[in-house]
């Protein structure tokens, strides 16, 4: 008979043996240290101890699931998430892994969120590799892997597909610029278009540019990026001196991914190819600086994914943001 209960820390090194033999290595995700499971989820600052159930058969861990809310938000219009569901694999096919759901949604019920709503924006992201490559990795996912187990496991208890992400991947070590890239730069030049690193010497009208944009998100990560030591490594298209366009910072994890904060160019600008142009000179300079791979995600219906195909990434793995309303 399976009893279900509070998780007690006693069993993290039994849950963690569950999923790094049985779900890391096997399915996308990445393995689990004890270090990560407390900072991620018993230290996470809007973790509910109401929230971790675990599933026992006897005093044998067979199945844990965690449910999360950001403590500080409107109920009655942010979602709970699920932040972790796994049941040993001779367990499965019983309802265990339904019983969990059930009491990790009656959990957010009983917060007064009015539904669940699955995808990066969670408190609790888990990290996950590149099929096909050794350990190149992405911090987090960015929704629920499509068309696996848990995909059909969701839909088959209530939940709808709410969007999609696609996972991008280019393998930096032999990275080069096309003929064509390299033509495309040289007759924007011409026009006194040019990419670079950004230098505050050099370049100015930040302001402009983001009023252009609207786009205050990227205000804000530009901003921050400039008040640190990599503000010289902001990838910039400028014209007249003035900043058009920007991505990176260029910058290397210990993993040796490399990543970026966003991409755009100038409305008054675009239509040159400055935006693809400028995203290959960001890979060529992640490359010098000592990455070896570069992972990102971004909405299928977002229009830079023509930018980054553009480039050489690939489209490696899809995610569907999976939403259930409460009745």
């Amino acid at each position: 008979m399976i009893k279900y209960q509070a998780f007690e820390l006693s069993y993290i090194d039994e849950l963690l043996d569950i999923w790094n033999t049985e779900v890391a290595g096997v399915e996308i995700y990445a393995e689990l240290s004890k270090d990560e499971f407390m900072s991620k989820f018993i230290n996470n600052p809007h973790y509910d101890p109401k929230g971790s159930i675990m599933a026992l058969d006897g005093k044998k861990l067979v199945g844990f699931g965690n449910a999360i809310f950001y403590k500080g938000q409107d109920p009655e219009t942010s979602p709970g998430f699920i932040s972790m569901l796994v049941v040993r694999k001779e367990y499965r096919r019983q309802g265990i892994a339904t019983n969990l759901l059930k009491i990790m949604e009656d959990f957010i019920k009983n917060t007064g969120h009015k539904f669940m709503r699955n995808y990066f924006g969670s408190p609790i992201n888990l990290k996950w590799y590149v099929p096909g490559y050794d350990h190149h990795e992405h911090m987090g996912c960015p929704a629920v892997p499509f068309n696996t187990s848990y995909y059909f496991f969701l839909l088959a208890n209530g939940y709808n597909v709410n969007g999609q992400h696609d996972g991008y991947h280019a393998n930096l070590a032999n990275y080069e610029l096309t003929d064509e890239i390299k033509a495309k730069i040289a007759e924007n030049e011409k026009d006194g278009y040019y990419i670079s690193y950004y230098d505050e010497n050099k370049h100015s009208g930040w302001d402009e540019f983001f009023d252009a944009l609207g786009n205050e998100g990227f205000r804000r990560s530009v901003y921050n990026t400039l008040k640190t030591p990599n503000k010289n490594k902001l990838v910039i298209v400028s014209k007249d001196g003035k900043v058009v366009g920007f991505t990176g910072p260029v910058k290397t994890e210990a993993s040796k991914r490399s990543s970026l904060s966003g991409v755009a160019i100038h409305p008054g600008h675009q239509k040159r190819g400055l935006g693809k142009t400028m995203f290959c000179k960001f890979c060529e300079f992640s490359k010098e600086n000592g990455g070896e791979y570069m992972t990102l995600f971004t909405g299928s219906d977002n229009r830079a994914r023509n930018i980054y195909l553009y480039a050489g990434l690939r489209v490696v793995m899809s995610f569907v943001v999976m939403r259930k309303d409460f009745k």
